[in-house]
């Protein structure tokens, strides 16, 4: 039996040293065969024969003549490479449709990693991957043609300081976020509004995105308008009053929140509705410099900002794109909904107030 050239206790699970390869060398070049490097060593033969295999280089004798010879060196360099190659397998690897399924959906869809792996495990595909597996790979660049340069929230996002902020007594006539209920911060019920506009460069048109997002369901309203003023504004929000009907509008629209910009400055106007004098929907005010009050339109806003970048004149965009943009993020499934779409939750809340 080959246990039977093995002298002392073997080791087991080791690998060879650098200082037992230069033993295999000298043995060899004197002649020896494996079975007495083996004993010698305390390995198993089989380990000896592998290594002598690994490490074989060309070699001139004194006559010039080509032989195969060991070397501990050459041992040694691919024992080293191969250990550069252990961990886990990349699960990506050897599932190119799946690299290129990641890759379609990140640069075509422009979808972020966090959805990605949620469609993967929707779709039941073989070897999908979690979300943080996928950002290690691109971390990695294990992913070609995907970067982190790619991922429009990570190379947008920017760690900036609160600022302390000293607030300024406004006019009695505008209420407050502060007399906002608190189901309505709570997001618990349906119907509640934020409500912004997505400007163009300085120099150029006028025009500009109207944007309404509900805090509930995160579904988007978008409106093209030919300029940041208050009749602008206020024209928009009638045709959608319109749209839906007066009295659907006031059980959609219980309520909007506002900045302090001046075209929304104009409470009874909005307030009101154009059709039959009532009041339509009730007005809040967020703290100036405090964007964060409307969090939900502010995300909303940087994600139109992947298809409408920043300085690019909104006149140029018909409204069959902007259209198309709103449908995007309304059918964007999102983590902080369970990957439910907005457009989804918006219909069934829709159809209950109907």
């Amino acid at each position: 039996m080959e246990q039977g050239y093995c002298s002392g206790e073997r080791r087991k699970g080791k690998y060879l040293t650098k200082e037992e390869r230069v033993v295999i060398e000298r043995m060899s070049r004197g002649g020896r065969p494996p079975r007495d490097m083996a004993e010698v060593l305390g390995r198993h033969v089989r380990t000896i024969e592998r290594e002598l295999v690994r490490g074989r280089v060309k070699h001139l004798d004194s006559e010039l003549r080509e032989k195969m010879v060991y070397s501990s060196d050459r041992g040694q360099d691919v024992h080293d490479l191969n250990a550069t190659a252990k961990g886990p397998d990349l699960k990506l690897g050897a599932n190119r449709g799946l690299v290129e399924f990641v890759r379609n959906r990140i640069v075509g869809h422009r979808e972020s990693p966090d959805v990605v792996a949620f469609r993967m495990r929707e779709a039941g595909i073989n070897g999908a991957v979690c979300t943080k597996s996928l950002y290690n790979y691109i971390d990695q660049g294990l992913i070609d043609g995907v970067s982190n340069e790619t991922l429009w929230e990570k190379r947008k996002r920017r760690n900036r300081p609160r600022r302390t902020l000293r607030r300024r007594k406004r006019p009695e006539r505008r209420q407050s976020i502060e007399k906002r209920p608190e189901q309505v911060n709570q997001r618990q019920e349906f119907g509640h509004w934020e409500i912004d506009l997505v400007v163009g460069p300085t120099a150029g048109s006028n025009a500009a995105l109207l944007t309404l997002v509900e805090r509930k369901t995160r579904h988007v309203i978008c409106r093209k308008i030919p300029d940041k003023s208050q009749a602008s504004v206020l024209r928009a929000i009638r045709a959608i009053e319109s749209q839906f009907g007066a009295k659907l509008f006031r059980s959609l629209f219980k309520s909007i929140t506002a900045d302090n910009g001046s075209e929304f400055l104009d409470v009874d106007s909005m307030q009101t509705s154009a059709f039959s004098r009532r009041q339509r929907t009730t007005l809040f005010y967020a703290h100036p410099y405090a964007s964060w009050e409307r969090g939900s339109n502010e995300n909303a806003n940087r994600i139109i900002r992947r298809f409408i970048a920043k300085g690019r004149d909104i006149a140029h965009f018909t409204l069959k794109v902007i259209q198309q943009v709103a449908e995007w993020i309304n059918n964007y499934p999102r983590r902080i909904l369970n990957f439910i779409t907005p457009n989804t939750l918006f219909m069934n809340e829709l159809k209950a107030i109907s």
